[in-house]
């Protein structure tokens, strides 16, 4: 029985950044832009950080996002 082809480390580790989901710095950095783009507003550091990562989510391509194109 022939053996299953594996990927390299090489081409996991280059698909595995793609997967890369937001750091909490990142978001963290998004999240005072947003407050600052409101105007300093205080009281809504929750609903800043929250969009803020869905925004920065929204940019991360994923695995599936990726393969889609490739096959496409």
């Amino acid at each position: 029985m022939p053996k299953p082809i594996e990927k390299p480390y090489f081409a996991i580790r280059e698909a595995e950044k793609y997967d890369a989901r937001p750091t909490h710095e990142e978001i963290g950095v998004r999240a005072y832009q947003i407050y600052v783009e409101r105007g300093g507003v205080d009281g809504y550091d929750v609903e800043d950080w929250l969009q803020a990562e869905q925004q920065l989510l929204a940019k991360h391509p994923t695995l599936d996002q990726i393969a889609k194109t490739a096959a496409a």
